[in-house]
């Protein structure tokens, strides 16, 4: 018998089990349904469910938008039904229940217990005895009014700029990438006050002594040391140029060349012989020495006194980086500078006050960051013509100045920049036979796991700006809620990696176009972006079969095995 295609209804299914069941390990819906008490009048799903299928629609459609979830909602009620087993309906999705979710979820208390609970069960569900944490802040840039505002200020922007922005401090585990604790502050705070709370919080969730906490510079604070030490772990930071030790970084370097010690050189793991020989020495990564000292600081008004090693170290990519970056800079700035007093010409305008012409040289060494690596011998020229009287004017003499500057580079000023490029001072407090100065070295070298999670935040995926909620108690509930998207996503890129390097394989079928091209480390993302296409065709109640999933892969299923997801979700969603 033939079907009328008009009464068919197809929905799609797309990655939505994957995400919903990833969620549903998690416990999200459990752990926000324990810290959320809503109204007294509030009717159908529960803020756990409301919070978990919205989570589902955001990582889905790369949208969070409270205004399209509610028709979403509508157009995949079959599926979201047979997942959460609840009596779905499209009005538990409506914009003013998704801002009263946001609105509770901002509250500071309710949002720490949130993320002490899920930090707990994730760390137990799925065995994650990493001792490492790493700490790091980024901000968000809106077009808010700062008036009467609390969370979004003005203030100063990487790029020297001043805008309307909100602070995210974040702690997540290592080298997993995965947040752990996320506080939300307004965007004039300056991020040195904002490491101690977070990592008091984050050694609460793992509970327990003897943590390397990872940061960058602004960590390296010496009461944020001294805390850190007090309470029982260890530290890894580079060291910011500080007021107190301007020169440390060239003092050490200097000290190590009249020893006329070596460097141990740094090598990938991947580039050490299995064997245990010694490694080809032009695969090294980059070298590096050690020395320590005793430091000492107050913390809540007792004296704590510490070993501390300084880990010198250099990279040859960042020193290459540095060489080219000082030669552009260079050559940028002498040109600019000879441009100060051109030849006289007509349309060239001419400096004719010393102060004048010093201060353009100020302005162009602090904005290439060359100073002093120029030698400036200038003079003033004088030149006197006579004009004659005419018509009751006397004769007179009219003087036109010019100062004339020669530019020379200061050669030895340029040596000592080029011998320091790619050095870099790091701080720690761990034992040499607990973390030695390659495993330093490649331990911050994996900050760039950190700063995935904000590319993330500001990414296509989840993109935490622009904002288009108006108050500040939604907007902050929502870049909590958006965190929680970024958990499920370093979450399926580590146990797909992990599985794969177990059985030393790769995952292919996943690029668009090159069916044969694998990798070792799949991203959350690409994997999500694998099941589009796959539908739920749900025929009219009478005939045989109710429903129907369509273009369900091979590569499905091996995704699915690689997250430790059950390949039920998509078949228990067609019916006989």
């Amino acid at each position: 018998m033939r079907i009328d295609q008009n009464q068919l209804r197809v929905e799609r299914v797309d990655d939505i089990p994957v995400i919903y069941g990833t969620l549903s390990r998690m416990g999200i819906q459990s752990i926000i349904d324990e810290a959320l008490e809503p109204h007294a009048n509030w009717q159908g799903l529960s803020p756990g469910w409301v919070v978990t299928l919205w989570l589902v629609h955001i990582l889905s459609e790369q949208n969070h938008l409270m205004e399209p979830v509610e028709q979403w909602v509508r157009g995949h009620v079959t599926i979201l039904a047979k997942l959460s087993g609840q009596p779905v309906r499209p009005l538990d999705f409506s914009d003013d229940r998704l801002a009263m979710c946001l609105r509770d979820m901002s509250q500071k208390g309710t949002w720490r217990k949130i993320e002490e609970q899920l930090g707990l069960r994730l760390i137990r569900v799925y065995d994650l005895s990493t001792k490492t944490i790493r700490l790091d802040a980024t901000v968000g840039t809106v077009h808010h009014q700062t008036e009467n505002a609390a969370l979004f200020r003005l203030g100063k922007a990487k790029d020297g700029s001043y805008e309307t922005q909100f602070k995210v401090m974040l702690a997540s585990l290592s080298p997993l990438g995965l947040p752990l604790v996320v506080d939300v502050e307004a965007g004039n705070r300056a991020d040195d006050p904002l490491y101690i709370p977070s990592y008091e919080r984050a050694k609460t969730v793992l509970d327990g002594d003897g943590l390397l906490v990872v940061g960058d510079s602004k960590m390296s604070a010496l009461l944020t040391r001294a805390t850190i030490v007090a309470g029982g772990d260890c530290y890894l930071a580079p060291l910011a140029d500080r007021k107190d030790e301007p020169e440390l970084l060239s003092s050490e370097l200097e000290a190590w060349l009249e020893e006329g010690a070596k460097a141990e050189l740094i090598f990938l793991p991947e580039d050490r012989p299995e064997d245990g020989s010694e490694p080809d020495p032009n695969l090294a990564i980059g070298c590096g020495f050690e020395v320590t000292r005793t430091q000492t600081a107050m913390v809540e008004g007792e004296k704590i006194t510490w070993g501390e090693r300084l880990l010198v170290v250099q990279s040859y990519s960042y020193m290459k980086s540095e060489l080219a970056g000082l030669r552009r800079r260079l050559e940028k700035a002498e040109a600019a500078l000879i441009a100060l007093t051109p030849s006289r010409q007509r349309g060239k305008k001419q400096i004719e006050e010393e102060a004048v012409l010093l201060s353009a040289i100020d302005a162009i060494e602090k904005k290439h960051r060359v100073k002093g690596f120029f030698d400036y011998d200038y003079q003033q020229e004088v030149e006197e013509r006579t004009v004659r009287g005419y018509r009751g004017k006397p004769a007179r003499v009219e003087c036109k100045v010019r100062c004339q500057l020669t530019v020379n580079r200061n050669q030895s000023a340029i040596e000592a920049a080029e011998f320091k490029s790619g050095w870099r001072l790091y701080a720690t407090n761990e034992l040499s036979e607990n973390l030695s100065l390659e495993e330093a070295a490649l331990c911050y070298r994996g900050q760039i796991v950190a700063e995935n999670i904000f590319r993330r935040l500001h990414g296509k995926m989840l993109s935490v700006t622009p904002l288009y909620v108006q108050r500040e108690d939604h907007a902050q509930g929502l870049i909590y809620l958006l965190t929680l998207g970024a958990r499920v996503l370093a979450l399926g890129d580590y146990l797909a990696k992990e599985a794969l390097a177990e059985e030393n394989a790769e995952l292919a079928d996943i690029y668009a176009g090159n069916a044969k091209r694998s990798t070792p480390r799949p991203t959350t993302e690409r994997m999500l972006k694998a099941f589009k296409g796959i539908d739920l065709i749900i025929f009219p109640p009478q005939e045989q079969r109710a429903s129907v999933l369509t273009a369900f892969r091979p590569v499905h299923e091996r995704i699915l095995a690689l997250l430790g997801l059950s390949t039920s979700l998509f078949f228990d969603l067609q019916t006989a």
